[in-house]
């Protein structure tokens, strides 16, 4: 699934942990497509246009069934543009200098961890 979206820049306060109600949130969200068998899900996050204090964003979710598979599938969500507001919004607990992110994954893996990074490239 691909939304696109556009999101205020915002400032807000220091860094902190992820909330993991928020994590757990857009987890449900994704866990709605999830077939049984899955080992990895994961949702990418890209801005596609920066003009100042507005940001577009587009996003994708995916799916493994197999610890060594590199490509997922396609992943039906709850709603593209729920899953990509919830990641960007765990994106506010992030220094100043480091919210302006090019992307972001965040990935939930089948034993209960999860991960999530961010690109600062072009």
């Amino acid at each position: 699934m691909l939304a696109t979206l556009a999101v205020l820049a915002t400032p807000t306060h220091a860094q902190k942990q992820p909330d993991p109600k928020a994590i757990q949130k857009i987890f449900e969200c994704l866990a709605v497509g999830l077939p049984q068998g899955w080992t990895r899900a994961w949702v990418v996050v890209t801005e596609i246009a920066d003009a100042g204090k507005e940001r577009r964003f587009e996003s994708q979710s995916f799916y493994a069934d197999s610890p060594a598979a590199v490509a997922g599938k396609p992943l039906a969500t709850c709603g593209a543009e729920v899953v990509a507001r919830g990641v960007i919004a765990l994106s506010a607990d992030l220094p100043a200098e480091q919210r302006r992110w090019k992307q972001a994954r965040l990935t939930y893996f089948s034993e209960g961890k999860f991960d999530l990074a961010y690109d600062y490239g072009k």
